[in-house]
């Protein structure tokens, strides 16, 4: 293991103790990142604050040699996702939960798993007058395995979730840019018109898909009043489970990756480019920035003091734990306004 690769706890210079770094797991995945990282490219140097600007200014392309063409935050067919751990692919949950407990995860494992999943929340009291489509997002909000894969429309968001836990671990930020149609259109897909999952005879037996399927990659805004979603700007990204083609193809170190090997590094038809070459046979185009653990706090820190504060408690609304003091204060404001009113006056 190489001296970078990872930090043990220890006495600094002062006295203190070190913070301890878990060391890299050294997965495809991160390997695959750590070669197209474009923390150089958009001039990050080694501080959090060089991170924090870019972003603030809209996370769009600098003007320096190689950089990439990344449009300005606002643009609508661009997404960011933050991930705490570096290590890990850009992948939904039901994949992760699969890839734990079945040796090749395919498109017919997951719409069965899906299938059933649905048919059990429905059995427990879930989804009543809501389609599929809404059910599944619904069960994402709360976070039940689904092949939704939450983003955001703000890189500040994002942020937050990229640096909010595993301090002690890199994070990861990706930058999505889906492509439009010839007609200047991104792909969008409605959860209320899904009463029956438009992917879910996708499947061509165990094996194999559809390939409108597999390549597609559509965007998903909710837009409710869901305040978590409000709070974090989410959408969803959803698509067919990644397959190698002629046409779709990544390499790793010189050799072209087989599909399963594509899926621990994206499980939607996502092209990482290592230079600013055209993908039009690709639904979307990705770039990654890699946020070294010790940047965590201090972003934190500067997510706290924004004008409209991103913090735990703001991005996860505690409705639930707040209930309790919103109707003691109802009730004691009631009371007052109530003795106020009737409180005779005094003699003049």
């Amino acid at each position: 293991m190489s001296a970078d690769s990872y930090q043990t706890a220890g006495r600094n210079r002062r006295g203190g103790t070190r913070a301890m770094v878990r060391p890299r797991t050294g997965s495809l995945a991160e390997k695959f990142f750590a070669e197209r990282e474009i923390n150089s490219q958009i001039g990050l140097n080694d501080t959090p604050e060089s991170l924090w600007e870019w972003l603030r200014e809209g996370a769009e392309s600098s003007h320096s040699a190689g950089c990439p063409v990344l449009p300005h935050s606002s643009t609508e067919n661009i997404f960011y996702r933050g991930q705490s751990n570096a290590d890990h692919g850009l992948s939904s949950s039901l994949f992760r939960v699969l890839s734990a407990s079945v040796p090749k995860v395919t498109e017919y494992r997951m719409a069965k798993v899906e299938e059933h999943i649905l048919q059990v929340m429905r059995r427990q009291g879930l989804g009543r007058l809501m389609t599929n489509g809404q059910l599944l997002g619904l069960l994402q909000h709360h976070g039940i395995p689904t092949r939704l894969i939450d983003v955001s429309k703000s890189p500040l968001e994002s942020l937050f979730f990229a640096v909010d836990q595993d301090h002690d671990l890199d994070g990861r930020l990706f930058v999505i840019q889906l492509h439009p149609s010839d007609g200047g259109e991104i792909d969008t897909i409605s959860l209320s018109d899904q009463h029956q999952l438009e992917w879910a005879d996708a499947a061509r037996g165990e094996q194999y898909a559809k390939s409108s399927w597999t390549g597609r990659v559509a965007v998903i805004d909710p837009q409710d009043l869901d305040p978590r979603m409000r709070a974090q700007r989410g959408c969803f990204l959803v698509g067919g489970l990644i397959a190698s083609y002629s046409r779709r193809q990544m390499q790793f170190r010189g050799r072209v990756l087989a599909a399963d090997d594509l899926a621990k590094i994206t499980t939607l038809s996502i092209r990482f480019p290592q230079r600013n070459a055209p993908g039009k046979a690709w639904s979307a185009t990705a770039w990654t920035v890699r946020i070294p653990a010790r940047w965590k706090r201090p972003l934190s820190d500067l997510l706290k003091r924004e004008k409209d504060p991103i913090t735990k408690d703001t991005m996860y609304p505690p409705l639930a734990e707040v209930k309790r003091l919103a109707i003691s204060k109802a009730d004691e404001l009631s009371r007052t306004t109530w003795v106020t009113k009737k409180r005779p006056r005094s003699p003049s």
